[in-house]
């Protein structure tokens, strides 16, 4: 047995001999299976987006819309949460006073300033022609503006505008007719829409398309106050509304793609011409926009009142907010 205890004894030596640096190198490794590791570069947390609702779309809720890619995004993003508040015009300011303000903003052409928002990084997207991203927010849908006609032959009748920005751009002055009494009535396509739908009179007009005209430009931009990190999982967000497949969506609220290469689909045949006018956009930088607007409507009023000074300087003002 003597012999037995020898060999055990000089097995255990090599192996102890040539172990060592196996089991050295075993010991820097991670017990911990790498499937269930949590990528601590992605911020986790709650991110808090406003959507300031100026233009609704020709059907539904754009804020219902976000709402659900938000719940989408946070599927794919286990642990980031993003809450989408949507607010009118007034709610929003009134906010802003209180000092509530959020991680992000949703909000048309002309109802932000600047300086509320951080700059950003670009974002390689194949915008349509006549959109673009500026340094602080991004376009991510649009809606626009149409003729309503209640008949095949009503151009030579009485006129509607919708306001007086509209009207200028026509060179339009003062028209007594109502939205009840016109026979051509210019407005979005939401409120064409309703009158289609809701009001008597209507059920059987037709919208035709005016021209590639829009301010009705939906953006997001982030906060200044907003840290790097969460500013980077929104902008992901931002990436993730860009999305073909997100963008794809729009169409069924009668909203437009602003990416050239996914084809808009009108939600019904009422629309086809519209949509087919605005496949390229003519629009206006949203923040000129903003600091322009009250003077474009003064100048505006003045002109449907036969004011030619106030039409030249409306047509100026208006040329610059779209160069």
């Amino acid at each position: 047995m003597k012999w037995i205890r020898t060999f055990l004894c000089v097995g255990m030596i090599l192996f102890l001999a040539m172990t060592p640096s196996k089991l050295a190198a075993r010991a820097q490794e991670s017990f911990v299976d790498p499937r269930f590791v949590r990528d601590t570069d992605r911020y986790t947390g709650s991110i808090l987006l406003y959507h300031i609702v100026r233009q609704k779309p020709y059907a539904g809720s754009l804020t219902l819309w976000l709402k659900k890619r938000a719940e989408a995004y946070e599927k794919k993003h286990k642990g980031t949460y993003i809450e989408i508040e949507g607010m009118d015009e007034a709610t929003f300011f009134e906010r802003l006073e209180s000092g509530r303000t959020p991680d992000a903003y949703s909000f048309f052409s002309g109802t932000l300033y600047r300086d509320r928002l951080r700059e950003i990084d670009h974002l390689n997207m194949p915008y349509r022609d006549g959109l673009f991203q500026t340094e602080v927010c991004v376009p991510y849908c649009y809606t626009g503006y149409c003729r309503l006609l209640k008949t095949p032959d009503a151009d030579g009748g009485k006129r509607y505008y919708m306001n007086d920005v509209l009207a200028a751009r026509d060179a339009a002055e003062e028209d007594e007719a109502s939205e009840e009494k016109a026979d051509v009535l210019t407005l979005d396509l939401r409120r064409a829409a309703d009158l289609i739908r809701y009001k008597d009179g209507f059920s059987l007009a037709s919208i035709e398309p005016i021209d590639r005209f829009t301010d009705a430009v939906c953006w997001m931009g982030i906060d200044r106050n907003t840290d790097d990190a969460k500013a980077d999982a929104i902008l992901d967000f931002i990436a993730f509304l860009l999305t073909p497949d997100s963008q794809q969506t729009l169409n069924a609220l009668g909203l437009l793609s602003v990416r050239a290469d996914v084809k808009n689909a009108p939600p019904d045949a009422s629309l086809k011409r519209v949509f087919k006018t605005y496949e390229t956009v003519e629009t206006v930088d949203p923040f000129l926009w903003q600091s322009n607007y009250d003077a474009l409507c003064a100048d505006a009023k003045l002109s449907r009142t036969g004011d030619a000074e106030a039409h030249l300087r409306f047509t100026n003002r208006f040329r610059e907010c779209k160069e």
